[in-house]
């Protein structure tokens, strides 16, 4: 990340894509597809996956956890950034020489590679022709380790919700649940990944919104300040479910049993955790206070 701003500073590349193309597309309006297609260096369901189930569990002391949790959220809005700038100003909107265009890269499923010749282009100056060797690696490296950390994230999940049932007791085990979760997605990887990977912006999104909608009732239980938490989680949850519902239109046109169930099952989980905040919040008689 050092190299690639180094470079941006010396190379001051020229921004080649247009800021506006159009309101629609394949994948639905501008709003609210947008906000379900920037995901990490914005905000993110995932992370509020990573921070309780690992990052909590690594701190030696509670006073870090802002400075580890907001730092990180900085430092990959920093990576997101640098990645806009090396594909908008190292690579061409059209017209540019083969290979390097980026709607012809992006067409051809091409995405990493795209990262990976703009990073170059960007970081010339400094690393050369190694640049897109780096670049690519980089962002392997990147999602590899997303991948180990989501691994342990689903066996965290299921050792500590399925084992409280007795007829999962023996999801306790932790070499046994690792087994599952890696067959799963071992099954995805040489299968449908490509087809579930449709609803994982909106589904991600989703996780996000739940999860600032139960922090502002933990917040509120306590009678703390709330609006810079549910503000944020009221925007979430509409943006995603209004995708959910224009993808379902599309899955259901489509004849698609099984993203119609899945999508619909999203939306069913969004409106109860909605309603069950909104029955605590009564309850405990919060408003009312």
């Amino acid at each position: 990340m050092f190299v690639g701003y180094l470079g941006i500073i010396l190379t001051h590349p020229v921004l080649r894509t247009p800021s506006f193309v159009s309101f629609h597309s394949q994948q639905g309006s501008l709003w609210p597809m947008m906000f379900v297609t920037i995901a990490c260096g914005a905000i993110s369901g995932f992370h509020s996956l990573i921070s309780s189930g690992t990052t909590a569990k690594q701190l030696d002391n509670e006073r870090n956890a802002k400075r580890i949790a907001y730092g990180a959220m900085l430092t990959e809005g920093a990576l997101a950034l640098l990645a806009v700038i090396s594909v908008c100003g190292g690579l061409y909107w059209w017209g540019g020489p083969k290979g390097m265009v980026y709607p012809q890269l992006i067409k051809e499923g091409k995405w990493i590679l795209a990262f990976g010749r703009g990073y170059a282009v960007v970081t010339k100056p400094i690393l050369g022709v190694l640049g897109m060797f780096i670049g690519i690696t980089m962002l392997k490296t990147f999602i590899v380790t997303t991948l180990d950390a989501a691994t342990r994230i689903a066996r965290y999940i299921g050792e500590e919700w399925l084992s409280e049932y007795r007829a999962f007791r023996f999801m306790k085990n932790m070499y046994l649940n690792t087994a599952v979760v890696i067959g799963f997605a071992t099954y995805l990887a040489l299968g449908p990944w490509q087809k579930l990977w449709q609803v994982f912006g909106a589904s991600n999104q989703l996780v996000a919104a739940i999860a600032l909608l139960v922090v502002s009732t933990w917040l509120l239980l306590r009678r703390k300040q709330t609006l810079y938490t549910v503000l944020p989680a009221i925007f979430m949850l509409l943006v995603t479910i209004s995708a959910l519902i224009i993808q379902l239109m599309k899955f259901i046109s489509a004849r698609d049993t099984v993203l119609s169930l899945i999508t619909f099952f999203l939306i069913a989980l969004a409106i109860f955790i909605v309603e069950e905040s909104i029955r605590l919040w009564i309850t405990k008689k919060i408003f009312k206070e």
